[in-house]
């Protein structure tokens, strides 16, 4: 009878452990708004790595890598020659995005969670 419990725990261990690491990147979906410059802008993060920055109509597609606490997006110079790479942050509620960059002449600029 210990034996099928011990079994029976395990068992539930393993699929919380598999549960866990099958969760998707805090980072992943699409995000909105209007920049500083007044352009509708909306950022969508896959989990993949790719990233596409769609402003007004316009979609740039690019890669991200993922630091501690933020993502370094590269865009190959297309979104800004000088700024890049952009720098996003998160709210701690994970609904608002901050978009900036070291660049001091980049506005940082926020967009919702959709």
């Amino acid at each position: 009878m210990e034996k099928k419990r011990v079994v029976k725990v395990l068992l539930i261990f393993i699929v919380f452990i598999l549960t866990a690491c099958s969760g998707s990147s805090e980072w992943e979906g699409t995000y909105g708004g209007t920049s500083t410059n007044g352009d509708k802008v909306e950022i969508i993060v896959n989990e993949d790595g790719s990233i596409i920055y769609n402003e007004n109509g316009e979609k740039i597609e690019g890669q991200w890598t993922e630091n501690e606490n933020s993502l370094n997006l590269d865009f190959n110079g297309e979104v800004s020659s000088k700024s890049e790479p952009l720098i996003l942050t998160i709210s701690s509620d994970k609904q608002i995005i901050t978009l900036d960059s070291m660049n001091s002449s980049w506005n940082a600029d926020f967009y919702q969670r959709r």
